[in-house]
């Protein structure tokens, strides 16, 4: 009998031990997992941190790329008006030295045959009224 009981009393310690053990890893698994879900919380709460600034970022680009576009727009109008006046400028050098070439090719003959046509359509032909008196 008393080996009996001391078996009984063997498989009961195990059988307690055994509970124990059972019990401990319960509450290690309660612990850990609540840490796993506090990580796994703060894991998810970090990702949705970084979304935002991502779209922020996004946000800022598209606002980036319409200042670019109206820039671009003002760029080209600028552009235009500078083809315009250059354009504008290549004429007026033609011009001159159109002028120029003629000028350089007028002999003296020209010159005074220019000057009398000038000078005759200015002067102004005078009245009998105008003439002096004699007396």
């Amino acid at each position: 009998m008393e080996n009996l009981k001391n078996a009984l009393s063997n498989k009961l310690n195990l059988l307690m031990i055994l509970v124990a053990g059972i019990f401990c890893f319960q509450v290690f698994s309660l612990f850990s997992n609540g840490n796993e879900v506090q990580k796994v919380n703060y894991i998810k709460k970090e990702i949705v941190a970084l979304k935002d600034e991502i779209n922020n970022i996004y946000e800022a680009e598209h606002a980036l790329d319409k200042k670019i576009d109206t820039f671009n727009i003002q760029i080209q109008g600028i552009h235009e008006a500078v083809t315009i006046n250059n354009t504008k400028i290549e004429n007026l050098k033609k011009d001159e030295k159109t002028k120029i070439d003629n000028f350089k090719s007028y002999d003296a003959r020209k010159w005074e045959q220019y000057f009398a046509k000038r000078y005759a359509k200015k002067t102004v032909p005078r009245s009998n009224s105008a003439k002096p008196s004699r007396y």
